[in-house]
């Protein structure tokens, strides 16, 4: 019996000593806190303006991370914004027409704070036609330390949407628009010169289209014809903070895309 006892007590403190071994082994094997990927610890934000001579627009990194972060570049061109129209045409585009340097250049963004790029779509109020623009801006460093930076270059896309007179309401295929009502139910005529007498509208705010439909008029291009349509949009989908944005529009029968969109904007909410 006594050898008994003597076996299980040796036997209990093997199993100790091999418990606390390895509790110390998983705690030396315990990987170190990592950064983590910076690139996605830099926030991306854009900020636009408009202004009597066009468009202000701040491309910013926001660095969320507790360290500083440095972000190296091989060129000048740091960074770049264009922006496109609703049928996906480029207006603007920041890069257009300029030299960059090939040369090396660092940029440090200590933990909470921000690098700001600038750029202007210089845009006279005669020229601005009313619309939805989609910004998009593309950062463009070669290497990000500490950390490691994947192929995917850091991006950020907003919506600007542009407010034109009545004077600009009317274009190649659509003249004379008319329109009244408000908080989601108007009433739009005009005029269209179109191709087998159809055409097609949509009404969007810049992130939601509400309608997408065709409309047929009495007689087809090259003659001008009446046409009228009621919108009713409930009001709980009604956008909060934005404006709601007609567009009249053919569709390309080479490509499926819009041709000839002309924006009208119904109402502004805030």
């Amino acid at each position: 019996m006594k050898h008994y006892k003597t076996t299980v007590i040796v036997f209990l403190t093997v199993c100790a000593v091999i418990f606390l071994m390895s509790a110390c082994s998983k705690e030396k094997e315990k990987p170190k806190e990592k950064h983590g990927e910076v690139a996605s610890q830099l926030n991306p934000v854009l900020s636009i303006q408009q202004r009597n001579d066009g468009i202000d627009i701040l491309a910013v990194l926001e660095n969320q991370s507790n360290h500083t972060v440095t972000l190296s570049f091989n060129s000048s061109k740091m960074f770049d914004v264009s922006i496109v129209d609703s049928s996906s045409k480029e207006v603007f585009r920041h890069s257009k027409g300029k030299n960059y340097e090939k040369k090396q250049e660092d940029v440090q963004i200590k933990a909470g704070a921000s690098h700001i790029w600038k750029t202007k779509w210089k845009l006279s109020a005669a020229k601005r036609k009313a619309g939805i623009y989609k910004v998009n801006a593309t950062f463009l460093p070669n290497e990000i330390s500490p950390g490691s930076l994947k192929t995917e270059n850091i991006t950020v896309k907003e919506t600007l949407t542009l407010q034109g007179g009545t004077e600009e309401l009317r274009n190649n295929s659509f003249r004379n628009i008319h329109f009244s009502g408000k908080d989601g139910s108007y009433k739009v005529s005009g005029e269209a010169r179109v191709f087998e007498a159809s055409f097609a509208y949509s009404v969007s705010d810049g992130h939601n289209v509400f309608i997408e439909r065709h409309e047929q008029t009495a007689e087809g291009a090259p003659a001008w014809a009446p046409f009228s349509f009621n919108i009713n949009i409930p009001e709980e989908d009604l956008p909060i903070n934005g404006t709601l944005m007609l567009e009249l529009f053919n569709y390309n029968p080479k490509n499926g895309g819009k041709s000839d969109t002309l924006a009208v904007p119904l109402q502004s909410f805030k």
